[in-house]
């Protein structure tokens, strides 16, 4: 969704999965995969601990392991300079899980959690 040529201060999709694991202790993979045109200052949260990658140019992927026994949770903040298109997603262990895209300057969010 695009508002006036900028990103909603806050493009969220908040999800939650119950994957069908046997149990707890099953570990999941977060892949994070940003396109588009330019760079973006990127910060994830992974379970409460913050890491920032700025000036990342595109197209941007990273693997994640999601480690917490239980429910593991992520954000990431994708903070555009300049015009053009950008668009995230994240993926659980090669599925798609959430996403957003949009185009002109300002910050978009993708979240979610797992089990």
């Amino acid at each position: 969704m695009i508002t006036s040529g900028r990103w909603p201060l806050t493009l969220a999709a908040v999800v939650l999965l119950s994957a069908a694991c046997s149990s707890d202790d099953e570990r999941h993979t977060l892949t994070l995969d940003i396109t588009g045109e330019g760079s973006v200052n990127i910060t994830y949260v992974i379970n409460g601990h913050s890491t920032t990658e700025p000036k990342v140019a595109l197209p941007w992927r990273k693997d994640i392991k999601l480690t917490k026994q239980g429910e593991d949770t992520w954000s990431v903040a994708i903070r555009r300079q300049d015009d053009g298109p950008v668009s995230a997603v994240a993926y659980v262990d090669g599925r798609p899980f959430t996403r957003a895209e949009g185009s002109g300057s300002g910050t978009s969010n993708l979240s979610g959690s797992i089990r």
